[in-house]
């Protein structure tokens, strides 16, 4: 039967009132000096990135110094940030009945009641350890190092929204939807293997009892929902780095498009998983597997809806209103709406980063193109700016845990193991399934870039949050020290060596992108042209029919309807009548397209493409500018 300490000794003794105050005043100090300490991580950290990117250094990205800082801070913390004892002595809070969760595992908090004559007091205890009843027990806290654990909830529901939407915002559409095939083969059939490879290599590793009492511990049901969370990639160092050097645009498109889509899986898959629990026993269950499965696709499906639909109906409002005239306004029904698919895909039961993620696509691709001058710039440099201090956060405070948890359970050959399985597991991902992709590709997939996604399959943030959330037990507590070990060497040692393993590969890199292709592409898109014009594009840009047909029916559609470019709404849908003239904004910019071709860009487009016709149509003579990155996100390319 678990006994919980009672946290304040007597519990029948009610505090008095200066105590109340002293003790909510010691709190909020407490508090305060918390976020001062990640402030100045923080601070810590942009001051040495500035120095890096002034000393062109790459060996070490941000992630990697936001780690090294909070690993730095937390042992300071642990062992100079101070102690209090705490003395617990009879009587010990106990109970006839506990009803164990689905895990099996004991119980994080306790209510007790206890008899005081007529009286009956109410508390909640925190489980510390196992004390036998009358004796006494002396408790060590570390107030600062308390006020310090990770909350997966701040995580979830603040830190990471705008991480996964600016992800999804500044996504490069071209390169993106040109690899789309391969990456959603890797992000949904890659990252189900993995988590099946590493499941199954601890399972066998638990099996041979190695280590004392794992093979009782881990049922192949806690492998599996090891390999789901461990399964989550976070590849953002190797993309700093990419971005940086000019990497080839299809190897960032391949890396980026998958971890972005990775996380979402994982989080969906882990979900489903944890669906299997009432279900899981010796015998294995072809209900809770179905049901598993139906979650999976439910769950993805909803979000994703969810998130198109309110990034659809924000770029309704502001087409059909005049909030361009008010940035301020217009900025802030862009950052509520955009949040407000997180916070909807999670009330209806789905996930909120698929939902973000997809809004934020739908936002960049129609919503941006409805925005005034000045909030595009607001909105990209604020989700930018939210990004980086999110991100940063994030890690300085997974560096802090290493030392201020004091729940871990340390098991070497598991930590051994687990990264021998993610590596084995990252290997049947990658290169049978390019393998496969290769068949059918006109672009393959080269052997280098294959190594490359193999290396740059970092752990981070998504994984560590989901081991934290749930870690309660031993069982899971195995699990948490595992995977932090496992974030903290792929960000430091793989982050840290991407640029010797380009070097190694011989992968390309300064190669600037063809942003004048892209617009004489882009223009072409949107004009009717012949069938051996468009096989002829489609050799050059790698976008297959069903890219071309979506451009088309965007263009002639989707874009006259939703934003206040192309063609007016009431000349593309007639038959709709007075419908069809409301939804014409009289802001709209119709009839004039947003690209301009110069003669001097054609010239030179035909002279490194001579097989591609003159089929552009007269274009005036004013010279198209390279935009800037807030410009580039409403473009398709």
């Amino acid at each position: 039967m678990p006994r919980f300490a009672v946290e304040r000794g007597n519990p029948f003794e009610d505090l008095e009132e200066n105590e109340g105050d002293s003790h909510a005043e010691s709190l909020k100090r407490i508090t305060s000096i918390t976020y001062i300490v990640i402030i100045l991580l923080l601070v810590l950290n942009v001051c040495t990135i500035w120095i890096f990117k002034l000393k062109k250094i790459r060996y070490l990205h941000e992630s990697g110094l936001s780690l090294i800082y909070g690993v730095l801070a937390g042992l300071i913390i642990k062992y100079f940030g101070g102690t209090v004892n705490k003395t617990s002595k009879a009587p010990i809070g106990s109970c006839d009945k506990v009803e164990y969760n689905t895990t099996g595992a004991l119980p994080y908090y306790l209510t007790t009641e206890f008899k005081n004559g007529s009286e009956t007091l109410k508390r909640i205890y925190a489980y510390t350890e196992y004390i036998p009843q009358g004796e006494t027990a002396t408790i060590v806290i570390n107030k600062l190092s308390e006020a310090l654990q990770f909350d997966p909830e701040i995580f979830f529901y603040v830190l990471l929204p705008p991480i996964i939407f600016f992800a999804g915002y500044d996504l490069k559409k071209k390169h993106f939807f040109r690899n789309i095939g391969s990456i959603l083969m890797f992000a949904f059939v890659g990252t189900t293997i993995s988590a099946f490879i590493v499941a199954i290599v601890m399972w066998l590793y638990c099996q041979t009892g190695l280590e004392a009492g794992l093979k009782q511990e881990f049922i192949f049901f806690e492998c599996l929902l090891f390999g789901s969370l461990i399964s989550a990639t976070d590849p953002v160092t190797v993309l700093a780095i990419f971005a940086e050097l000019n990497v080839d645009a299809d190897l960032y498109a391949l890396i980026f498009g998958e971890s972005v889509m990775n996380d979402a899986v994982a989080i969906v898959l882990f979900d489903s998983v944890l669906k299997y629990a009432p279900y899981r026993g010796e015998q294995f269950s072809a209900v809770g597997f179905l049901i598993c499965v139906g979650n999976f696709f439910l769950t993805f499906l909803g979000s994703f809806l969810i998130g198109v639909l309110t990034g659809l109906l924000t770029s309704f409002i502001t087409k059909l209103t005049r909030l361009c005239d008010f940035p301020t306004l217009e900025t802030s029904l862009f950052f509520l709406m955009s949040y407000a698919s997180f916070l909807l895909s999670e009330a209806a039961g789905f996930t909120g980063i698929v939902g973000i993620l997809f809004c934020a696509i739908t936002q960049a691709h129609y919503t941006h193109r409805n925005l005034s001058a000045e909030s595009k710039t607001r909105v990209f440099e604020l989700f930018e700016t939210m990004n980086f201090l999110a991100e940063n956060f994030v890690f300085s405070y997974i560096g802090l845990f290493l030392f201020t948890y004091d729940g871990h359970v340390w098991r070497p050959g598991f930590i051994v193991a687990s990264f021998l399985a993610i590596g084995l597991a990252r290997v049947f991902n990658v290169f049978p399934l390019s393998g496969i992709l290769n068949l059918g590709l006109r672009q393959k997939i080269p052997c280098k870039f294959q190594l490359m996604m193999w290396w740059a399959g970092l752990r981070g943030a998504i994984a560590f949050a989901l081991a934290a959330e749930y870690s309660e037990g031993e069982t899971r507590r195995i699990i948490l020290t595992t995977t932090l070990m496992i974030v903290l060497a792929t960000v430091l040692v793989n982050g840290s060596t991407t640029t010797a393993v380009l070097e190694l590969l011989r992968i390309r890199v300064g190669i600037a992108e063809d942003t004048e292709s892209d617009q004489i592409i882009d223009q072409l898109a949107r004009k009717n042209i012949g069938d051996s014009d468009l096989h002829r594009l489609q050799e050059q840009t790698g976008l297959g029919e069903l890219g071309w047909m979506f451009l088309k029916v965007d263009y002639n559609y989707l874009t006259p309807l939703f934003t206040v470019e192309g063609a007016k709404a009431s000349d593309v849908f007639p038959w709709c009548g007075p419908l069809g003239r409301w939804l014409t904004s009289n802001r709209g910019n119709y009839g004039n397209e947003d690209i301009t071709l110069d003669d001097d860009m054609l010239d030179d487009h035909y002279q490194a493409n001579p097989d591609t016709e003159a089929i552009v149509p007269e274009q005036d003579s004013e010279h198209h500018q390279i935009p800037s990155a807030s410009e580039r996100v409403g473009t398709f390319y």
